[in-house]
């Protein structure tokens, strides 16, 4: 239990309860609302000071002003503590939602002058070919758009995409099907990633069985679930039986291990590898092949996808028939 306010504290306590009573011609001001919550989430006067950059007399008149303002006490003030007043306890429930509201706001309101924002998860083993195309060609017609790229894996956008990260992801279809509307794009087919150093580089193609107890690096499973349900599919129909040697969490990774000839990596045909360029790594076909990969704009369901974001797809789907 904290001691009673001072006399002094009690004063003004009564002075405020006077005030509720009179005509009030001031407004409060967010900048208080701020102060207030600060140093109700850090506890203390002087360490929401030290975080806001204020001195802590500063920080107690903003305080003082906001009490001022709403006619009512807000700290219980002891002599090295206070703790919240009713009234204060409702003001930081409804000053939360306040300030929430209007940094959202702010945000729309920036967003809007600079641009519609058309924020895009991809996989560049997927869509790396075409992609920059039909961001270039869209600019060239919709020059209010800001367009970002985020490189993911399909379920680290899958989850973006849902959460109102992402307005549209370029993928393998993946989750729910009520969850996200897909629109093809395209089909491709599969190949083998390996080392020029590799058993298997003289080959023209790759047959299952040249892959029985090979060591083979692979995508992350939890990452990239469809890619997984896939090849496993495929070594089953054909009885593989392969080593997994490695997952990775995307390209890059992927393609320094096939270069290290840590084993093959079974990936779309149009992946281009960092490595591929230079012969430090070759593809070869693999023959047959597994079910063809799939690839889709993706937009939540839960509402009809904005025409910008329409657009883009539209012109997605001209670049990958070109």
């Amino acid at each position: 239990m904290h001691a009673m306010p001072p006399a002094h504290g009690r004063d003004r306590a009564l002075k405020l309860a006077e005030s509720r009573n009179m005509p009030q011609d001031h407004a409060v001001e967010l900048r208080h609302l701020r102060h207030f919550v600060a140093v109700a989430d850090a506890g203390g006067i002087s360490a929401a000071a030290r975080a806001l950059g204020l001195t802590q007399p500063a920080l107690s008149r903003q305080i003082k002003a906001l009490e001022d303002d709403l006619g009512v006490l807000l700290l219980d003030r002891g002599a090295r503590s206070f703790t919240l007043t009713s009234a204060a306890e409702t003001l930081l429930t409804d000053a939360r939602k306040l300030l929430e509201f209007c940094d959202a706001m702010a945000a729309r309101v920036r967003s809007a002058a600079d641009g519609l924002p058309l924020r895009i998860g991809y996989s560049p083993s997927l869509a790396g070919d075409f992609l920059p195309f039909a961001i270039e060609c869209f600019g060239q017609l919709h020059p209010g758009v800001r367009v970002s790229l985020h490189d993911a894996s399909s379920l680290e956008m899958q989850q973006s995409l849902l959460a109102g990260k992402l307005d549209l992801m370029v993928s393998v279809p993946c989750g729910t099907t009520d969850a996200i509307h897909w629109t093809t794009l395209r089909e491709c087919g599969w190949q083998i990633a390996l080392s020029p150093r590799h058993r298997l580089a003289t080959h023209t193609a790759v047959k299952p069985a040249d892959l029985d107890g090979e060591r083979l690096l692979l995508y992350d499973r939890g990452q990239y679930p469809d890619y997984w349900s896939r090849v496993t599919a495929f070594f089953k129909e054909h009885g593989i039986q392969a080593k997994v040697a490695g997952e990775f969490d995307g390209i890059s990774s992927l393609a320094a291990a096939v270069e290290a000839n840590l084993g093959c990596a079974i990936i779309a045909q149009t992946t281009r590898l960092a490595g591929d360029g230079g012969g430090r790594i070759i593809t070869l076909p693999l023959d047959p092949q597994p079910q063809a990969i799939l690839v889709a704009a993706g937009v939540a369901a839960r509402h009809a996808a904005p025409d910008h974001v329409r657009a883009f797809i539209a012109e997605m789907k001209l670049q990958v028939s070109t």
